[in-house]
């Protein structure tokens, strides 16, 4: 009885080879999930640079990398075209400080009176702005310049707003 008593307080020791193939396992669970919910995850920038690299090995895809307001006006001006009646020519240029490359922004721009009331809006695509031969995302850290040409509205203007999106 107390071979008995003393087999029974006894536990077996896993073995080395089911504890790593268990470690395996949930090791590749956990690429899994991290590959299926990649562009959730790469959206923060905490995991975008874990998750860039991981689709470099698994060889998917990630979505660029979207912020707006990572796009600093560095110079701007507006002024009338010398050849066109009626025509405004909008030269901006801003920077991306956003720590990773992103597509062109749409640009909207606001025609103002001498009151700063709004007379004129409109949105252009990047397709709109960007020459064909420009690459399609702007570097961290690049400034760029764009020259875009407007109908002046009626109400002549006098100054100009823009935001990215």
């Amino acid at each position: 009885m107390a071979a008995a008593d003393k087999a029974a307080g006894m536990r077996r020791k896993p073995h080395p080879l089911l504890l790593l193939s268990l470690a395996l396992l949930l090791i590749a669970l956990g690429l899994q999930i991290i590959i299926i919910e990649r562009e959730a995850l790469a959206k923060h920038a905490a995991w975008r640079p874990a998750v860039s690299q991981l689709c470099l090995l698994a060889g998917c895809q990630l979505s660029s990398w979207r912020q707006p307001d990572a796009f600093v006006p560095v110079h701007q001006s507006i002024t009338a075209d010398p050849d066109q009646e009626e025509t405004l020519i909008v030269q901006l240029s801003f920077r991306n400080s956003a720590s990773w490359p992103q597509p062109w922004p749409q640009i909207e721009l606001a025609l103002t009176d001498i009151n700063g009331q709004v007379i004129g809006l409109r949105r252009f695509r990047p397709k709109d702005y960007v020459n064909s031969s420009r690459d399609a995302e702007i570097k961290a850290n690049q400034t760029v310049s764009v020259e875009i040409a407007v109908q002046e509205p009626a109400g002549k203007a006098a100054g100009f707003r823009f935001d990215f999106d």
